[in-house]
């Protein structure tokens, strides 16, 4: 939901948890989670994809809920591709490269992320995107890069449609097979496609879509080297694709593969990766992208919430928390 900061009228995002939901432990867990990961993410270096990355400002809570403040988005890539889908084949290659650039800062911090989704791919006011959700995150004890031939976890995670098959094997209480940062380059594949390819729609939906494509690909009799979703889309991006959904995760594209590939060339042989930090910084905003937050209602009629007390019960512990640089009394 849309609010705005009533000391700095600083306009946020907050995303809320009602305390009551939180007496079942797997939902109070997720939400730990994601806090972890975005403590995680503010004390990282400056690494310049981090712009790509959606950070949080603060986490407070009121006497009934708990809060993510964060900056407010225009929307999120599922709701541009329904809304604007000629617009996003004209973005998708910028687009690519930021979310690789993200996937992959995440990689550096010791994340891996376990649902990439477009839902998850927020856009700002630039219209540049900012990977969000991290409560079901993997969060390495260790804050230095992932090996990508390491495996990290085992637990099933994550959106079915986008989800890769070494994760979707662990549905299974008998067969729980660890996984690493591959998992992240999966779903990257799975949201390009449906980026680029000309319904906009999932190239998965169920289980047993993705155990098809799986076999279809391991099968030496198949009538054709291109999988039947991927006709009439071009040969590099066909490539790119077919490299991410790799199913053997030690043969899937990485983050060095991605960002070589051919398909990011533009026709006069410039990358969407060379400079993309600066180039996104210097777009045009768009405030008027953004919600209004006044809904037809009049300021003085909106609700104020105030952050609970310390002393204050009923309180839950070790959330409330805010993003180190708003304490420097130089900024």
């Amino acid at each position: 939901m849309g609010a705005q900061d009533v000391a700095s009228n600083r306009l946020l995002c907050l995303k809320v948890f009602p305390k009551h939901h939180l007496e079942r432990k797997a939902r109070k867990d997720v939400l730990l989670n994601e806090l972890e990961a975005y403590k995680r993410l503010s004390r990282a270096l400056p690494y310049p994809a981090a712009s790509f990355l959606m950070g949080l400002e603060m986490s407070f809570q009121t006497r009934d809920k708990i809060c993510f403040a964060m900056d407010l988005m225009a929307s999120d890539l599922y709701s541009y591709l329904q809304r604007h889908p000629t617009y996003c084949i004209r973005n998708s290659g910028r687009w690519a490269a930021q979310m690789t650039l993200g996937i992959n800062a995440l990689h550096e911090m010791g994340i891996i992320h376990r649902d990439i989704k477009a839902a998850n791919i927020l856009i700002d006011a630039r219209e540049n995107v900012r990977i969000t959700d991290f409560g079901v995150s993997y969060v390495d004890r260790n804050e230095g890069p992932l090996d990508r031939q390491r495996n990290y976890c085992s637990r099933e995670a994550g959106t079915t449609h986008t989800m890769a098959p070494e994760v979707l094997y662990n549905g299974s209480d008998y067969r729980l097979l660890k996984y690493g940062a591959p998992a992240d380059w999966w779903s990257l594949g799975c949201v390009i496609y449906e980026l680029i390819s000309k319904k906009h729609k999932s190239l998965f939906v169920t289980k047993d879509d993705i155990l098809s494509y799986v076999s279809w690909c391991s099968s030496r009799d198949r009538p054709s080297k291109r999988f039947p979703a991927f006709e009439g889309l071009h040969e590099a991006l066909v490539d790119l694709i077919s490299g991410l959904l790799q199913p053997n995760s030690s043969s899937r594209f990485g983050f060095a593969e991605v960002v070589n590939h051919r398909s990011f060339l533009s026709k006069d042989g410039t990358s969407e990766f060379l400079d993309a930090y600066s180039r996104a910084l210097d777009r045009k905003a768009f405030p008027s992208s953004l919600p209004d937050l006044r809904c037809g209602r009049e300021t003085n009629a909106a609700e104020i919430w105030f952050r609970q007390p310390s002393w204050e019960k009923p309180r839950v512990p070790n959330v409330d928390w805010v993003k180190p640089a708003l304490l420097s009394p130089f900024l």
